[in-house]
């Protein structure tokens, strides 16, 4: 059994690192696990345009890097690529389970984020790698000149296809409805860039190919017809799921898997909080996860100083 921590924050992204800054400038001391590295889903992004401060836009690394540098600063420990496979809790403290060892604390933000939906169509999971993508930013290079279908009708479709846009010879954005999600900047963008052109009313029933991605089959949703489309990747943005089944029976959950919490972010366990974009919420952008990062540190730390675990 490893060190005793008094708060363990699980998720490194905008919430928990947000999380850490406030723990740690209380002298909590606090431990943060990232199952990868720092700076959560945020990282993906080329830029973001509407996180308060930043009127000329930031790169979502750089803007993960300064609260990185600053939960660091703070004297927050960051351990990297430790997975949490499990939780339990007996009396007032927590173990927590991940593929390395255990840890143990007191108290427990859960701010693991979410995980990308996968279609359910065939040839989606064969071509993973090959052709079929979840990140833009992450695999965009390999596409340079060549054709690529974004799968979706949100702000993450939009900002993909743009970012797609400066390598792609051209990006088909594919939607099931006969209206985007995204925010109409996104779509104005989207519609003046003559490398992007739209399928609305199509849904995509198979992918296909030999080693590579080649063909994407659409359905248009109101006559049934079908038609084949030329295409050298698919990504896909359809939504996203939490992934918090580690927790077991220690929280509640919303009929999609979402942590339910009250206004101060606590569950229905005494001592673990949720933030972020793993709980039930109506929007999900890093100034929403910055808050609820804050709220759940701050709840965490009364409830340290009550149970006296914690001193100021």
């Amino acid at each position: 059994m490893g060190e005793k921590y008094e708060a363990i924050i699980i998720g490194g992204g905008p919430a928990g690192l947000t999380a850490g800054i406030y723990l740690t400038r209380e002298r909590v001391k606090a431990l943060l696990l990232e199952k990868m590295v720092p700076g959560g889903t945020p990282l993906n992004a080329v830029r973001i345009e509407n996180y308060p401060g930043f009127p000329s836009t930031i790169s979502g690394r750089e803007l993960m890097d300064r609260f990185v540098s600053q939960a660091k600063g703070n004297g927050l420990e960051i351990v990297e690529f430790q997975e949490v496979i499990g939780v339990k809790k007996e009396g007032d403290l927590f173990t927590v389970e991940t593929a390395e060892g255990f840890y143990e604390t007191y108290g427990l933000i859960v701010a693991v984020g979410t995980i990308p939906l996968r279609l359910g169509i065939p040839g989606e999971e064969e071509y993973v790698g090959r052709g079929v993508s979840f990140c833009a930013t992450c695999d965009g290079p390999f596409f340079k000149d060549g054709v690529v279908a974004v799968i979706g009708g949100g702000d993450s479709a939009f900002e993909e296809a743009l970012f797609l846009a400066n390598m792609a010879k051209s990006v088909y954005i594919i939607h099931r409805r006969d209206a985007f999600k995204a925010q109409k900047v996104l779509q104005e963008r989207a519609s003046k860039n003559e490398r992007i052109s739209f399928f609305l009313n199509r849904r995509p029933v198979e992918i296909r190919g030999k080693e590579y991605v080649k063909e994407l089959v659409l359905e248009n949703v109101k006559t049934g017809e079908r038609e084949i489309v030329n295409v050298d990747g698919v990504f896909v943005y359809v939504g996203s799921k939490p992934a918090t089944s580690f927790l077991g029976e220690l929280i509640e959950r919303d009929e999609n898997g979402f942590i339910l919490t009250d206004e101060n972010m606590s569950t229905k366990t005494e001592g673990l909080y949720a933030a972020g974009d793993v709980r039930k919420k109506t929007l999900r952008q890093i100034s929403t996860a910055v808050a609820d990062g804050a709220l759940a540190a701050f709840s965490l730390t009364k409830y340290l100083l009550e149970m006296k675990i914690h001193r100021p």
